[in-house]
């Protein structure tokens, strides 16, 4: 921008003295050199104008499953294929979700008659999602820098990134694994305690009597003395803001921690379900090594929608009786849901261990509850903690 100031101040100066010159002395020589001055800057437009439209950009990234937080093999290629060169073409990239990896940003290209620039470099992603990456916009000089052309790449490059695989240990501080043994093994047996409305049809031997007196209806045992095994993990999928800048960060932390957790039982060889809101309750299951790979693939592909509330996610959850029978129960979501006053102390009754990770750079209302509610361990997992690789994530510039 300076250079730009400077050059046109200088044309400006000159110009005004070939002003000068023919008003003050006239003669074919003052008047060739106005005609030189007030030429350039026409010129210089025109060569601008035919650069916009004659200039062609190649980009790819190598590789079909980008994965947050992992380099890919990326590259791009400028060409020339007329009979003019082109000089001072510069390229900015797309920074508020990837990032261009070894190359100056700032480096300007010239391309001879007939030929092509080729980088080869690497891309880095920082979020889970869908979104555009590589060249953004382009900028071009006249050959006098007087003259700059800044657009927007007419072809940019989308890309569909995964979630990355993150160790437990990164991303909260606490020791799960004696937590789990130590709640496992307080009571392995479910109590005789959740119940439904009796249907015509129900065994009567099944009818909780004690249950029934206190409700005034007949009320049946849904489960009998069955065996806790494995855990499951309640994930919100409520997309709570239109601002791509505001909810890929957040959906991603979401999904990296509901991996780790995943991750971490699986390689203990403890049974992991996931269960979410997408067009009603899904649940997924991701027991076993083998079949930890297949989970991911399928996991990389959940959506989060504004209709996925996180209230009705946990009271559909709990009324469906989707939590019932397992060691432990994981909530992860990004506010509090009134439903979990009640359900927190009814599996802290049942010996079952319960945990809320709130994924939030603010912590909420939840926290005046963490004392009064039994059983209720409460953790925040702050979603702008770790930038990947250092890399600070401001983009202004080329964002504007």
């Amino acid at each position: 921008m300076k250079e730009l100031t400077r050059n046109r101040i200088i044309f400006f100066i000159l110009w005004a003295l070939s002003l000068a010159g023919i008003s003050f002395y006239g003669g074919s020589v003052s008047y060739g050199f106005f005609m030189l001055m007030t030429l350039i800057p026409v010129i210089s437009f025109l060569y601008v104008i035919y650069v916009f439209f004659v200039f062609r950009i190649f980009q790819n990234v190598e590789g079909k499953n980008l994965v947050a937080g992992k380099l890919a093999p990326f590259y791009f290629t400028l060409m020339n294929e007329n009979f003019i060169g082109f000089c001072f073409i510069k390229v900015r990239f797309f920074s508020s979700f990837s990032s261009i990896v070894g190359l100056d940003p700032d480096e300007e290209y010239s391309l001879l008659p007939k030929s092509g620039v080729r980088k080869n470099t690497s891309l880095l992603c920082l979020y889970r999602g869908e979104y555009e990456v590589g060249i953004k916009t382009v900028e071009i000089r006249d050959y006098f820098g007087l003259i700059r052309l800044r657009y927007r790449n007419k072809e940019t490059m989308q890309v569909i990134v995964k979630p990355k695989l993150t160790e437990l240990s990164d991303l909260i501080e606490m020791d799960l694994s004696q937590t789990m043994a130590r709640e496992s093994a307080a009571e392995p047996y479910e109590p005789d305690v959740l119940v439904r409305e009796y249907e015509y049809g129900d065994d009567p031997r099944l009818v909780n009597w004690k249950v029934s007196a206190r409700t005034g209806q007949l009320m049946i045992r849904k489960e009998t003395g069955l065996q806790r095994d494995g855990v499951m993990i309640l994930m919100g999928t409520e997309r709570t803001s239109h601002d791509n800048k505001v909810y890929l960060p957040l959906e991603n932390k979401i999904l990296e921690l509901t991996l780790a957790l995943a991750m971490h039982f699986t390689r203990n060889n403890t049974g992991v379900r996931v269960c979410y809101l997408e067009n009603g309750l899904v649940i997924k299951d991701a027991a076993g090594t083998e079949r930890f790979e297949q989970f991911y693939e399928e996991f990389s592909a959940v959506r989060f929608s504004e209709s996925s509330k996180e209230d009705k996610l946990v009271e559909e959850a709990s009324g469906a009786a989707v939590l019932a029978g397992y060691r432990m129960v994981f909530f992860v979501l990004t506010k509090w849901a009134d439903d979990l006053a009640k359900i927190v102390p009814l599996f802290h009754a049942q010996h079952i261990y319960t945990h809320v990770f709130f994924v939030s750079d603010e912590e909420s209302r939840a926290a005046s509850f963490s004392q009064s509610i039994p059983g209720l361990q409460l953790s925040y997992v702050k979603v702008h903690g770790q930038e990947e690789d250092g890399l600070k994530l401001t983009g202004e510039e080329d964002e504007s």
